[in-house]
């Protein structure tokens, strides 16, 4: 295993917890071998086994989805997908660790300490029971690694389609034509709901209680119309938005009151229309769910059915009961839970392990160590592990294992894990046991004695906390990137998403040759097919003359993620793209301080069209836009301005 001299560690696990501990490990002269039951590395990103859908990405960016020392390429997208991310793992692991430390294809079944050693009974792909003995361990399985049911709903005899938990969903060709009923508000729920959105036939959302649904680009000021939007990650996590740099552990009914209008300014007020929150919630623990389409998809047809506390044969707890056939599929996205099949029962007692626990299973000091098992940690284990606290948690254990860092003393371990205890009984509960992140992560930091500097930047990112000092180079890119937005990028992708499935009331007024006159009609913005929408307008033009005509106007609006550009086309007869009519160009916030402005252009024959936009913010949403039209030309010279209003949803 290795050479007598040297302390070894055994890390359960190859997902994102378990490679930075033996990196970790590794640097500071502790020998890691890495159990992991499938056939390669990733975890949950694993491209072989595919525990994810096809087209997830990350909810937050690639700032702080990235490992302090190996910084993401800088032509890779701001949030990279399974493939990128699995990619990145590889290319850290080839760089980091010798390949000779992982054992692939291997199920641990039993860890027991005996005489000061950990003992890991582990079989092998060919069925052969091997043991060893090591002087650490790391269980780095994940939070997410089994699939959770609740009990409640188990009793689906009822169900006559197919039924799947959201680990075995992975594209939407599987749901084509189908009726699917969600059960769950998780971040996989309401993601998974968008991306079949196109090709189910009909959703129904079974959830178990209201949640906002915030995009992945959000206003760094929500009730400033001219905000720029940046990575939500760039947003929340700031150290000036603190009021204590240590974790914040319990909020009252006003820290929760405060946040649930924190998000409601976000969101511009108007998720209640969608069915998705209640105003009555104020002052309970606010849940937030990251979904670009998702609140849009419920702007065009209200997918959430009803708030039960869960569901038993797909009876509500209203008494309402959903006929099923077997053309339907249930996808449970409820949620997992860790697995400790391999400890025994007096070690999971130890551990205060209770199983059907998702928000805190076991009792852990800091999430990491317990006073009564030496030489064993817990990497990523708890409920919403970003991968800063990951890293950082795993310097921590890696330097106590080696002798580097003192170990917190038995009476500080009692003490936290009183507080642990606090925190399983809250009630309620709020999202995650420990979801002050920057917090956790301030702390972690000052465990293993590393400061940052003041001015490396208000957002907290990983390489803030890099041993050799921050990557100057990622800095740039995300100070590169906060200017762009300054001067208009992402804007065009948030007008297209506030855009999609919408309707709209609209006055136009028209000054000039040939004709004055005012127009009011209603418009609507509907997906024709991916990041294209067809406009459509009807109304009434009143002329100066005060003669009535009937209007109709088509148009397709494309836009282009890669560019941050959207298009605009004339339509066929065939509801099809035809000629191009102009390109919406945004300019920097400091053109307006009401909205973001563009400008776009059209010759056609010898008429000039000049083309100017006004689209006002009310947070994520745009609340008002307005175009103007100057047109000059051989035969014509008017102005056409048209405000548009959101039809409100009842």
């Amino acid at each position: 295993m290795t050479n007598s001299s040297q302390k070894c560690v055994a890390i359960i696990g190859a997902g994102v917890s378990g490679l930075i501990s033996a990196v970790n490990m590794y640097k500071v002269g502790i020998q890691p071998i890495v159990f992991e039951q499938a056939s390669n590395i990733g975890g949950i990103w694993n491209i072989d086994i595919k525990p994810c859908w096809n087209s997830m990405t990350t909810n937050i960016s690639k700032f702080s989805t990235t490992l302090s020392d190996f910084s993401w390429s800088k032509n890779m997208s701001i949030f990279p997908n399974q493939r990128d991310v699995y990619q990145y793992l590889s290319n850290y692991v080839q760089q980091s660790l010798p390949n000779n430390i992982f054992r692939f294809n291997t199920q641990v079944l039993n860890i027991t300490y005996f005489n000061h050693k950990w003992i890991v009974e582990y079989s092998t792909k060919l069925n052969n029971k091997l043991s060893e003995q090591y002087d650490f361990v790391i269980v780095a399985s994940g939070f997410c690694n089994c699939s959770y049911i609740p009990k409640n709903i188990i009793d689906h005899s009822s169900f006559q389609g197919t039924l799947i938990h959201s680990s075995n969903y992975h594209s939407p060709e599987q749901v084509y034509n189908k009726r699917v009923i969600i059960v769950g508000a998780s971040m996989s729920a309401v993601q998974i709901a968008a991306d079949m959105a196109t090709t189910a036939k009909h959703i129904i959302h079974i959830v178990p209680h209201s949640f906002w649904s915030l995009p992945r680009f959000i206003p760094l000021i929500p009730n400033d119309p001219v905000s720029p939007l940046l990575p939500i990650d760039f947003v929340l996590f700031r150290q000036s938005k603190r009021i204590s740099k240590e974790e914040i552990l319990f909020r009252n009914k006003d820290d929760y009151k405060k946040l649930n209008q924190y998000y409601r300014l976000i969101t511009g007020n108007n998720q209640k229309s969608f069915y998705l929150i209640d105003n009555d919630d104020d002052e309970k623990p606010p849940y937030m769910t990251i979904s670009d389409m998702y609140a849009e998809w419920n702007r065009a047809a209200p997918l959430i059915n009803e708030r039960p506390d869960w569901i038993l044969s797909l009876i509500l707890n209203n008494g309402t009961t959903i006929e099923t056939s077997s053309n339907d599929i249930l996808i449970l996205c409820t949620g997992y839970q860790p697995c400790f099949d391999f400890f025994s029962k007096d070690i999971l007692e130890q551990l205060s392990y209770i199983p059907n626990d998702t928000f805190c299973p076991i009792i852990l000091y800091r999430c990491t160590f317990h006073p009564s098992l030496p030489n064993l940690a817990f990497i990523g284990m708890q409920r919403g592990p970003l991968w800063p606290i990951i890293e950082l948690q795993s310097r921590w254990v890696a330097g106590i294992f080696s002798g580097l860092l003192s170990t917190p003393s038995i009476i500080q371990q009692q003490i936290g894990l009183n507080m642990e205890r606090r925190i399983r009984d809250q009630q309620p509960r709020p999202q995650y046991p420990h979801g002050d992140f920057v917090g956790i992560i301030n702390d972690l930091a000052k465990e293993i004695l590393v400061t940052t500097s003041s001015d490396t930047n208000d957002i907290v990112i990983p390489t803030q906390y890099r041993i050799n000092g921050p990557d100057q180079s990622v800095i740039d890119e995300m100070n590169s990137i906060c200017e762009e937005a300054n001067n208009g990028r992402f804007i065009a992708g948030a007008v297209f998403r506030s855009l999609h499935e919408s309707k709209w009331t609209f006055e136009r007024t028209l000054k000039g040759k040939p004709s004055d006159g005012i127009v009011h009609g209603q418009a609507q913005f509907n997906f024709s097919q991916q990041n294209e929408l067809i406009y459509k307008e009807q109304g009434k033009l009143i002329l100066s003359s005060q003669e009535i005509l009937d209007i109709t106007q088509k148009y397709i609006y494309i836009y282009d993620e890669n560019k941050d550009l959207i298009t605009v086309y004339f339509v066929d007869n065939n509801d099809k793209r035809s000629s191009i009519f102009h390109t919406i160009s945004f300019q920097s916030k400091q053109s307006s301080n009401i909205g973001w402005i563009a400008y776009g252009e059209h010759l056609c024959n010898q008429d000039h069209y000049f083309i100017s936009y006004l689209f006002i913010f009310n947070g994520i949403n745009l609340s008002q836009f307005e175009i103007t039209y100057t047109v000059k030309g051989p035969a014509k010279d008017y102005i056409s301005k048209t405000i548009f209003q959101p039809i409100k949803i009842e």
